[in-house]
């Protein structure tokens, strides 16, 4: 490149050319230099975690950090909360059943029937009967229903022109009261 350059070239403009030509040579090495550093520094950057990580024994298993559940950051106090309503019977009752006549709180209907001209369900609390006999007649009584005895835990129900035949037997720990209409 300097030999070609033209005779109106000054010796300083001639001297710059040669160095700037003697430094591509030295600046293409040195760009090799600094990308074979930064690659080398990048390598060595590995996992150190690894290092740091004490070795399982034998029989124990790895441990591993893991995320925080998903439902971590969940407000409990905005959730929407169920609101129910206090439980006081669990069934469909049949047709013809008096509606007037009110049934003890938690009962449950577990059979009813027919027999000779009359109906009959079957219902069981979840209490001794000690716990529903007293309690129960009172809520009868409560209701406008009258109670006469019939024998040991029957009694014979009236209110108007309706009629029902009460029982009450133990059922385990439990209570089954057996309503004829």
């Amino acid at each position: 490149m300097p030999e070609r350059m033209s005779a109106t070239c000054t010796d300083p403009q001639r001297r710059h050319a040669r160095a700037a030509a003697a430094a591509v040579p030295a600046l293409a090495s040195l760009t090799w230099l600094v990308a074979l550093a930064l690659a080398a520094t990048l390598l060595a950057c590995g996992d150190d975690d690894a290092a740091r990580k004490p070795t399982a024994r034998r029989g124990e298993l790895e441990t591993v950090e893991v995320a925080p559940p998903p439902d971590a950051r969940v407000d409990v106090e905005r959730d929407v909360k169920e609101r129910r309503r206090a439980e006081t019977f669990a069934g469909v009752l049949p047709g013809g059943f008096p509606r007037t006549l009110p049934l003890p709180p938690q009962a449950s209907l577990v059979d009813q029937g027919r027999s000779g001209g009359g109906r009959w369900i079957e219902l069981l609390v979840p209490r001794r009967p000690a716990a529903v006999r007293g309690p129960y007649l009172q809520q009868l009584a409560g209701a406008g229903w009258s109670t006469t005895s019939a024998g040991a835990d029957a009694w014979q129900l009236r209110r108007g022109a309706s009629a029902v035949q009460l029982t009450l037997r133990a059922q385990g720990p439990s209570t089954r009261l057996r309503l004829e209409y």
